[in-house]
């Protein structure tokens, strides 16, 4: 029950909806840049109510995504990302010291299917070698953001806004003809 007893059920539809054509945006989105499917398949939200009790929505993801969803600065290149304004920010995240870590890049790269590579010289190179090549050109770099949420959100808002108030319209219609038997 809302205000004056109202009940919101085109409302909270409306917010079920958006949110699940949020999640289709974000996940087509990852699927440009997936590589396990592991963050896309995480994708998830909750509507609940704020401190205000007003209805919200919060779209989750494994703990990882916000360094995807926002990039990461690297020690040479300061990467970007899209918020819900549709304004570009520099990302909160950088290398400073450390890249990523040569473990987690060696199973990708067996993960991958990579085969035997050549070094410059000719021989072949290990894993384990490739992998520190590429944490070393990741934390010059950085990684760029995919904006998976904002994006969407950002490019949606306006859409979002115009059928919130149309959805919340149909519940004030049929909240009146419940209670009057008056047919608008």
């Amino acid at each position: 029950m809302g205000l004056f007893g109202l009940k919101y059920e085109n409302v909270d539809g409306y917010f079920d909806s958006y949110a699940k054509y949020i999640i289709r945006q974000a996940k087509n989105r990852l699927s440009k840049r997936s590589n396990t499917g592991r963050l896309r398949d995480s994708l998830d939200y909750t509507i609940f109510k704020n401190d205000k009790g007003q209805r919200d929505i919060r779209f989750t993801s494994v703990a990882y995504g916000d360094y995807v969803q926002r990039g990461v600065s690297g020690t040479q290149t300061q990467r970007t990302f899209i918020d819900v304004d549709g304004r570009r920010k520099k990302s909160p995240y950088a290398y400073r010291s450390v890249g990523p870590p040569v473990s987690a890049l060696e199973l990708w790269i067996k993960a991958k299917g990579f085969g035997r590579i050549r070094g410059a010289g000719g021989k072949f190179i290990s894993h384990k070698t490739l992998a520190f090549f590429i944490s070393k050109s990741i934390k010059k770099r950085g990684i760029r953001s995919v904006s998976f949420f904002t994006q969407p959100i950002s490019a949606s808002w306006k859409v979002f806004r115009q059928k919130l108030v149309e959805n919340f319209a149909k519940d004030i219609e049929a909240d009146i003809e419940n209670k009057f038997s008056i047919k608008i």
